[in-house]
């Protein structure tokens, strides 16, 4: 299944490249700005700091002297700094009780190099719902690895490069973020010391440590931080800047203006992206969600490749089937803000993982409707887990939506093929099968059943679907009772064992609401199962 969904996402992703751009230009800032609350909650930071961190950089590159040029660059590395830390979000989970938000937290204030530092931050911000001799004896664990525990970022680096590469950003983006968690001195294990580093990359750094301590401490904190740390973990240079400056540096920094004053402060002129470019910009993002976990890993293109598939055999106008990819691609990107300790345990949820759980939609939606960039697909994209009678979640809308019922379809047939932590994959036709059940039930809307199971590539003869959760087995019992048989002779005529038989009817009568033989047989008439 895995592979053939792969298939079905390359063969949509050729048809889209060699479509027009159908939409017009639209701000590549304020898509990544949007998009940056994600990678902010992945990194357990308070989502927004990267907007605000990414205009610090920009104002103390400009008193730098930086050209406009190198501004830009700073200006879209800043705010996809975050974009490589779904890379260890699972092992880092598995170490720290279930939650690697508050570990990154604590990690990201820290001086690194400093176990003072190091200690005093994990203690105030890790795990504070975890036992505390558990605690001590994980935060000693990583206090004793000294330096070394900086090698913990490397992959956030790889993960960084590969994906900005492939989004539409000044082309000296992924050499500034190659040296991620960078110092000034020399005591990176891996990095060369700062006066070798790129000056967005010295700049950056600081900044984003600096915007933590604001969030976390305020202005006060921010710049106890600086001075601390100057020469050591931050260029001296770019500190002396900062104190100096401080007050402008900081202005527009509240809740309310944050957003606009990241808009604003887009070097030179403004970078657009045409429909081209937001695609390559969702698929990233995608894969940013999906590295989060091994069970995600691949399912927002497989969702997406299958939506579009089944959008173009649906209507044929191109920008409807356009939004419908780039909605599909981006419908987990709430998924970033929960703890992979929900997404990976094997055991089943308790009803209060299962709210929590449930809550990745809302960010989904709050992500997506920061900005018009994606005011198109955001009700689309949150809409995965709705249902077509209204017990879905989170808005309990009722999938009228052709695009969002459709997600919701192909998110819920790809979810089973696929193994997850607490269920193994199913074969395509017996997940074709209990689709056309949920359709008969009223959960899901039966066109986008019947369109999503054709894309997939599943033969209507092989999709008999029954209301009120009947099995195929079961209708086949119901067909020889309404014709009268006794249960010998369906289990003759079946093949099994009368007691078999009897189990079935016993099923049959419970599902749907009835006693007798002559009542099952009238059911069976007005359902048209006798006819099927």
């Amino acid at each position: 299944m895995v592979i053939g969904s792969i298939l079905v996402f390359n063969y949509c992703d050729y048809m889209m490249s060699n479509q027009p751009n159908i939409h017009n230009q639209t701000s590549l800032a304020e898509a990544l700005g949007a998009l940056s609350l994600a990678t902010d909650m992945s990194a357990g930071n308070p989502p927004g700091s990267a907007l605000t961190a990414t205009v610090l950089a920009v104002r103390i590159g400009q008193k730098l002297g930086l050209s406009t040029e190198d501004q830009q660059a700073l200006y879209f590395a800043c705010i996809t700094r975050f974009i490589g830390c779904t890379s260890t979000s699972e092992e880092t989970a598995a170490m720290a009780f279930g939650d690697e938000f508050s570990p990154y937290l604590a990690l990201s204030l820290a001086d690194p190099a400093d176990p003072k530092s190091v200690r005093t931050e994990l203690n105030r911000h890790a795990l504070l719902n975890t036992q505390e001799e558990l605690r001590q004896t994980l935060f000693e664990g990583v206090i004793g690895m000294g330096s070394e525990v900086m090698r913990l970022g490397m992959p956030h680096c790889s993960q960084a490069i590969s994906l900005t590469r492939r989004i539409p950003v000044p082309d000296s983006v992924p050499d500034i973020l190659s040296r991620l968690e960078s110092r000034w001195d020399n005591q990176h294990p891996v990095h060369p010391p700062g006066p070798e580093l790129l000056p967005a990359t010295r700049i950056i750094e600081f900044c984003v440590v600096a915007e933590l301590h604001r969030r976390a401490g305020g202005l006060r904190s921010m710049i106890e931080v600086a001075r601390a740390r100057s020469g050591g973990q931050f260029e001296p240079a770019v500190v002396h800047v900062f104190l100096e400056h401080v007050a402008d540096l900081t202005q527009g920094f509240s809740k309310s203006a944050e957003w606009q004053t990241f808009l604003d402060s887009e070097p030179g002129e403004q970078r657009t992206i045409g429909d081209q470019g937001m695609r390559r910009v969702a698929e990233a993002f995608a894969d940013f969600t999906d590295n989060k976990s091994r069970w995600f890993v691949g399912h927002s293109r497989q969702v997406a490749g299958l939506s579009y598939s089944t959008a173009v055999a649906t209507r044929s106008d191109e920008r409807w089937c356009s939004e419908m990819f780039t909605a599909a691609l981006l419908h987990d990107i709430g998924k970033c803000a929960i703890a992979n300790g929900i997404w990976d345990k094997e055991e089943p949820l308790t009803p209060y993982e299962e709210s929590i759980a449930h809550q990745h939609t809302m960010h989904t939606e709050h992500i997506l409707s920061l900005t018009q960039v994606f005011h198109r697909i955001g009700g689309i994209a949150c809409s995965a887990h709705e249902r077509a009678d209204g017990s879905g979640y989170h808005r309990r809308i009722r999938l009228e939506e052709p695009r969002a019922a459709i997600l919701a379809v192909a998110n819920i047939y790809n979810e089973l093929t696929t193994d997850g932590p607490r269920h193994s994959a199913l074969k395509p036709e017996m997940a074709a099968e209990k689709l056309l059940t949920e359709a008969h039930k009223g959960c899901l809307p039966q066109n986008a059943v019947r369109a999503v199971l054709d894309s997939a590539g599943q033969p209507r003869s092989a999709m008999p679907a029954y209301p009120d959760g009947m099995t195929n087995r079961e209708a086949d019992v119901l067909r020889h009772l309404a014709r009268g048989k006794t249960n010998k002779d369906i289990a003759r005529a079946l093949n099994v064992a009368p007691k078999t038989v009897d189990n079935h009817v016993q099923n049959l009568y419970r599902k749907i609401g009835t006693q007798t033989r002559a009542a099952a047989a009238m059911y069976a008439f007005e359902r048209g199962i006798f006819d099927t």
